[in-house]
């Protein structure tokens, strides 16, 4: 089936990027480091292709850190092969979505969290040490939150950003640079960022007035790196939803360069003393814990049940934040909560 740019306008090419964009973060959602021991041939075949630009390019610039020059050149060819472009294409014809690397790498199509997924497994089978970096950015309501996924690695002594989608870095100080280091100089960092302005996607983006480098300066983001950070939850009155947001508590990877996912409720009211939790499932070890200013209350995940699970806090809760996470009980395995909805009540 043929397929017409002009009758798809860019919010709907936008929300088919969000809308799969979380799904394909769930699937790195195990440990990508054990993935595929039997590799694809489309796989096998680019990092060959890799292996030996690298080498190449190594043996010619023998001061340049070789980690360096590994990540850019699984970032070009990522870029160049997983296309959102074709990804929407065939979203648009309605037309089988890739889920896997090696589909992705067949079909020549994904979205930012498929494009990770390629530069992980790539990076994992040439002994570099690299993690997702999920940026969560929020709306003026839920509904307008959006997402997006990139990657680091780590060599010279810091982890090193990457946005693959657009084939970007942050050249500051003559290296590039950190997330941290980006969030901390914006201006500096927007100035400084190295990218691919003839990739397509890119144009089409700049073209429709979106900005694809804007977790660079957002004011209310949500920083997940390694999955190890906190995302803040906004409701409707007692009812919180995460909304264009990861959907689980925990940690659900045992990589020493991983971490738990946290939640923060966002404008509690005072006095609450009821938290509902519908939970869809639950895998590893661990206590659930509701905690605020020092209360708290914990709670098995084995003695969960699919469903409604409601906790009477031992405490009442003060007008803020209200944070819920999980207790390790047994460090060697992982311990997650998938949940859809926290409802509080007095």
């Amino acid at each position: 089936m043929a397929f017409s740019m002009h009758k798809i306008s860019i919010r709907q090419i936008f929300l088919l990027w969000i809308s799969y964009l979380l799904i394909n973060i769930v699937a790195i959602g195990s440990d990508l480091r054990a993935q595929d021991v039997t590799i694809g041939s489309k796989t096998k075949q680019l990092l060959n292709e890799i292996r030996n630009e690298v080498d190449q390019l190594s043996e010619r610039s023998p001061n340049v850190d070789r980690a360096y020059i590994a990540s850019i050149s699984i970032m070009n060819h990522v870029q160049r092969i997983v296309s959102p472009l074709q990804y929407s294409v065939l979203k648009t014809t309605g037309e089988d979505t890739p889920k896997t690397v090696e589909e992705c790498l067949e079909a020549k199509a994904g979205i930012c969290g498929n494009q990770v997924a390629c530069f992980l497994e790539l990076a994992n089978h040439l002994k570099l040490r690299a993690r997702p970096v999920e940026f969560y950015l929020h709306g003026k309501t839920p509904k307008e939150n959006t997402s997006h996924i990139c990657a680091e690695v780590y060599y010279d002594q810091a982890w090193r950003f990457f946005d693959v989608t657009w084939g970007t870095y942050f050249m500051m100080d003559g290296k590039a640079a950190s997330i941290d280091a980006v969030r901390e100089s914006p201006t500096v960092a927007r100035q400084a960022a190295v990218t691919n302005e003839t990739d397509q996607w890119f144009l089409h983006w700049r073209r429709s007035g979106l900005d694809p480098l804007t977790y660079v300066d957002h004011k209310f983001v949500d920083i997940l790196r390694g999955r190890n950070g906190v995302i803040r939850l906004r409701g409707n009155e007692f009812v919180y939803l995460p909304t264009h947001q990861p959907t689980f508590i925990g940690l659900n990877s045992l990589s020493s360069d991983y971490g738990p996912v946290r939640i923060e409720l966002l404008d509690v009211h005072a006095g609450v003393s009821r938290v509902i939790i519908q939970v869809s499932g639950y895998a590893g070890t661990g206590e659930l814990v509701i905690e605020q200013r020092g209360n708290k209350m914990a709670y098995p995940i084995t003695e969960l049940k699919i469903g409604e699970n409601e906790f009477v806090l031992p405490y009442k809760v003060a007008a803020g934040e209200l944070e819920v996470k999980m207790k390790a009980t047994n460090p060697a395995k992982i311990g997650y909560v998938v949940y859809s909805r926290i409802h509080v009540s007095r």
